[in-house]
This record gives structure tokens, C-alpha cells and sequence, in this order.
């Protein structure tokens, strides 16, 4: 619908400019939902914005905007409010074909033209050094919710997984499996200082222990190459089946480490020198990162001829963009945030437009156990899985939680309040009003109603204004979708949906649906059907289910 009030007021505006030769150049159209109802269901405040641009008083600019607003079959009135604002009032047959189009073509309903042909995310990329921790997760969960709903618009998007596996942390992860295995023999040979520690790989050494005799013929280069690599396929294979557990699955899982093999990092190193934003130092080459914005410039080929990470990092978006993506999304830690002025000025170095890439920055988790916090520290191995939490509370509660607030906003995770079967818990809440709609859909049945009858429905029965409340949240469900393609604030859905819910319980609570007149009750059914409907499309859209029963 917004996009439709969008296209009369675009369509106007080119008409002015035509018959009152006004200039509309750079003029942006943003249609608004007002807080108060009197101010309509729709706002625009163009007319200003045009008004200013073209010195002319913005009332007289808002009317001549309204006698050129073509007819529409979903509006009911358009009046000037204020020094300027346009309010537009939807009529009931808005509402109605709202509810008609959920249920005929849910695909269309929520379809937006894709604003980018290609798009890749990338997300949840650790070091494939030790098991997944709960903390990783949430960056998991904002890339996947992401991908998911691109998916169900119906964007092109791939999900990819980069594995660091060219580092010094992978030599000190082999290292360290080597210790543990040597310690099983009973051999006095310590973790290294900088390395692993954790339980997991006393646990992976003891697998190693029926090779024993093939590993005591191997001279100590092959024994170091041996450990490094059972040690990264153990870990790689680790994560990835604890990710499919948590509903994530990778179209691409890229390697570092190739991108030296095949000479991409000497690539990118010799764009940059070509293009003039590198330059030696000290022995060192360093990149002009100054010239973008940072507060001093970064090395890319250390004094010892070794590349730095950065360069690896550099190499690998310039591959990203010539595998076709026109939209690179990163979500990284927030950890990482001095990464990101110096990472868009590369792009920006080897000359493309530094948009192109949106790096979504992600705080930590503090785990709870009601007002105690669970300590978690990967050096000494004490920290708490994805699998463990995920086996305590199930998926769901992970998935939801983690996206109720913004990526920059820490979280805490309350492992109590996740398991509770009550209203407390955000996410039963929202699976609870799903049960509640599948439970009255499956009651009216066994009264004797055919679901199949609700096509026939005579929607204008709906006239309360709890039911019209309802219908408006559901008609704003795409456009929640579309604001999430511009923002990237995928934490807004889980409100939305506890709005939705909320106003469904609400009315749940004051409203029978299944009454004596059946005409009545035929009309509420496909409204209780619709927000159905739309409970589990977006919460698939989280990776989270929708439970018939509860």
C-alpha cells in the first residue's frame, strides 16, 4: 500500500512539474506511518521539501499536489495537515483485499523488486579453532535472518562462510592437538602459551591415538603439516554440523588460504602499487589508508616479506566483487570496528564505490542464569557452546533472542527466561498466538465449518476497531520487510511480530470468534487464518518454528 500512495503522489509531482514547471530534481518521496491515528495511515511531508525548492508556499504546493492525485480505489480521503503534511486515510476495501491477497498469494503479497542483482553475506566466519561458542551465534543469527528474508522477497543471495585457514592460529591449533596427543602418551610436552587450551582437543588427540604407529614414521615437518590439518577438518566438521543444527546452511565455504595458493593476495598488492595508494617503508609495504579516512596507514606486506591479514582481506572482497556481487554484506564482530574505514578504502583503492560493501558490526552475548553471569573465556577453554545452550534451551529461543535488539546494542542472554513455557518468554509468546490461530481454525472445523468457505467470506462484516488495527498490521508486513532491505535492522521483525501477537491476544481475549452468526464468524476465521499466515512466514524468516500446538 505504501508503495502504491508512493506511485499517486510520484505520478502528481510529474504532472506539476510539467503544468507549474516546478523543479523536482533530487526531491525524495518518503511516505511515513503517522503515531497518532487522526494523522491518517499514511504521511508524506514532499510538499515541503518542494515548496522550499521552488520558493513557494508549501500548503498552496500540497494542494496542487492533491488535484493532481489520480483516483484510487484504496483511498478514502487526503487532506493537508499543518504547514504542509499530506494524510492519506485507507478505506475498508484496502483493508479487505489485504486479507484476500494473504491467503490467494502470500509470494506476491511480500515480493519487492530487488534493488541489487547479486548479493552476498557473509557471517559467522571464525576461526575454525575450537567449537562454536553461544556468543558467535548471534552474528549467525543476524546473517541468516538476513539471507532468509532477501530469499523470500525473492533477492539473489548466497550465504558464505570464510574460513580463516591461512593464519598463525591454525599452526598453533596443530601445535597444541600435538601436545595433547603427546601428553596422552605421557610425554611432559605443554600447550604452547598462545595456543589452545581447551578440553576439546585432549578429546581429538585420544582419536589420533590409533595412528600412533603411521605418526612415528613421520619426520617433524610432516608430523607439523598432519596435526594442522586433522586438527582444522575436526574443527571445520565440528562447525559446520553445529551450525546445520542451529538452521544454517552455507551455499559457499571459502578458504583463505587459497587466495594465496593462486596468487590473489600478489594481485590485489600490485593493483594497489599500480594505482598508487601503497608504498614501502621501513621494509614494509603499507597502504595510503590515511587518504580514506584513517587515522594512520596499515601494512600489507610485513618487514619479513609475510602478507598481513588485511591484504588477505583486501584480496578476498576484490574477489567477491569479481564473482558478479554488486552488494557485499559483512557481519563481523564489533571487535573489529577499526577494520572498517580502512577495508572501504581499499575497495574505494582499487576503484570501486565503497558502498558496495555494508559491514554490520555485532556486540558480545553476556550469558545469564538469572542475575548470574556465566564467565567465558576461549584461552582457558571455559566457554559455553552453541551446541550446549542450544541442547538446554532448543533453537528457537537462541534464534529470537538474539535478535531482539540491535546488532550494536550487548545482549544478555538469560538461559531461565528462554526455557519458560509462559508469556514471559518473547518467543512462546509469538509461537503461542500461532497455536492459538491453528487451535480456533482447527475448533471451527470440528463445528462444522469448511475452511474451504472462507473464500465466500463477507469481509465487511469486519468493522471493530481492534479488527481493523489487526488488518492495518498485517497490510505493513511487506513494507516491514522493505525497511529491513534499507536498514538492515533485522531486530525489527521479532517486534513486529510481538506487536502482531500482542494484538491478537488482545483481541483473542475480548473477541469470540466462532459466534452464533455464521456469516460473522466466516469473516473473523480469515482474519484469524491471515494472521496465521503471516506469523509463520515471519518466523521462518528467523529460523524459528511455528508450532501447531503448544
Amino acid at each position: 500500500m505504501r508503495k502504491h500512495i508512493y506511485e499517486l503522489i510520484k505520478n502528481a509531482i510529474n504532472v506539476l512539474k510539467e503544468k507549474e514547471n516546478f523543479t523536482t530534481d533530487e526531491i525524495e518521496i518518503i511516505i511515513e506511518t503517522p503515531k497518532q491515528k487522526e494523522y491518517g495511515d499514511y504521511a508524506t511531508a514532499v510538499a515541503l521539501q518542494i515548496a522550499q525548492k521552488n520558493k513557494k508556499p508549501p500548503r498552496i504546493v500540497a494542494e496542487k499536489i492533491l488535484e493532481n492525485l489520480e483516483k484510487s480505489p484504496f483511498i478514502r480521503k487526503a487532506e493537508i495537515a499543518g504547514p504542509g503534511f499530506i494524510n492519506f486515510f485507507l478505506n475498508d476495501e484496502a483493508l479487505w483485499e489485504t486479507l484476500r491477497l494473504i491467503r490467494k498469494d502470500l509470494d506476491s503479497f511480500v515480493s519487492i523488486p530487488p534493488k541489487k542483482k547479486k548479493i552476498q553475506l557473509e557471517f559467522g566466519s571464525i576461526n575454525p579453532t575450537g567449537p562454536m561458542h553461544i556468543a558467535h551465534a548471534r552474528g549467525v543469527t543476524i546473517g541468516d535472518s538476513l539471507a532468509n528474508l532477501f530469499r523470500r522477497i525473492g533477492w539473489n543471495v548466497e550465504k558464505e562462510f570464510y574460513i580463516n585457514d591461512a593464519g598463525n592460529q591454525i599452526d598453533l591449533l596443530g601445535e597444541s592437538l600435538y601436545a595433547r596427543y603427546m601428553q596422552l602418551l605421557g610425554y611432559d610436552h605443554p600447550v604452547p602459551d598462545e595456543g589452545y587450551h581447551g578440553n576439546y582437543l585432549i578429546e581429538l588427540a585420544k582419536e589420533l591415538l590409533n595412528q600412533k604407529d603411521q605418526i612415528e614414521k613421520m619426520n617433524e615437518t610432516e608430523k607439523k603439516k598432519f596435526f594442522k590439518e586433522y586438527a582444522l577438518s575436526k574443527m571445520l566438521e565440528d562447525i559446520k554440523t553445529t551450525l546445520l543444527d542451529f538452521g544454517v546452511e552455507y551455499d559457499v565455504w571459502f578458504s583463505e588460504r587459497t587466495l594465496h595458493e593462486n596468487g590473489k593476495v600478489k594481485e590485489v598488492l600490485d593493483i594497489l602499487v599500480k594505482n598508487g595508494y601503497a608504498y614501502e617503508k621501513d621494509g614494509a609495504i603499507w597502504f595510503l589508508s590515511t587518504k580514506f579516512g584513517d587515522e594512520k596507514d596499515r601494512v600489507l606486506v610485513k618487514s619479513d616479506g609475510k602478507p598481513t591479514y588485511f591484504l588477505a582481506d583486501i584480496a578476498y572482497h576484490l574477489n567477491k566483487i569479481q564473482r558478479g556481487f554488486d552488494w557485499i554484506i559483512d557481519v563481523w564482530g564489533a571487535d573489529h570496528h577499526s577494520h572498517v574505514t580502512r577495508l572501504k578504502g581499499a575497495i574505494q583503492a582499487l576503484g570501486y564505490p565503497k558502498d558496495i560493501l555494508e559491514i554490520i558490526l555485532v556486540q558480545m552475548v553476556r550469558l545469564m542464569k538469572g542475575n548470574e553471569e556465566i564467565k567465558m573465556s576461549k584461552r582457558t577453554g571455559d566457554f559455553v557452546t552453541l551446541k550446549e545452550v542450544q541442547e538446554e534451551v532448543g533453537k528457537d529461543p537462541i534464534r529470537f533472542f538474539f535478535l531482539l535488539r540491535s546488532p550494536e546494542s550487548q545482549l544478555d542472554f538469560d538461559i531461565e527466561l528462554a526455557k519458560k513455557q509462559s508469556v514471559e518468554n518473547p518467543v512462546y509468546y509469538v509461537q503461542y498466538a500461532h497455536a492459538r490461530c491453528c487451535s480456533i481454525l482447527k475448533n471451527a472445523e470440528a463445528k462444522g465449518y469448511n475452511l474451504a468457505d472462507l473464500d465466500q467470506a463477507n469481509l465487511s462484516l469486519l468493522k471493530e476497531e481492534k479488527e481493523k488495527d489487526l488488518i492495518l498490521n498485517l497490510l505493513r508486513y511487506p513494507e516491514k520487510l522493505d525497511d529491513i532491505t534499507r536498514t538492515l535492522e533485522i531486530h525489527q521483525l521479532p517486534f513486529y511480530l510481538l506487536n502482531l501477537s500482542t494484538l491478537f491476544h488482545g483481541y483473542y481475549d475480548s473477541h469470540k470468534v466462532i459466534t452464533e452468526d455464521r456469516d460473522l464468524t466466516l469473516a473473523r476465521l480469515v482474519l484469524i487464518d491471515c494472521i496465521r499466515i503471516i506469523i509463520k512466514d515471519a518466523l521462518s524468516i528467523l529460523g524459528v518454528s511455528a508450532p501447531e500446538k503448544m
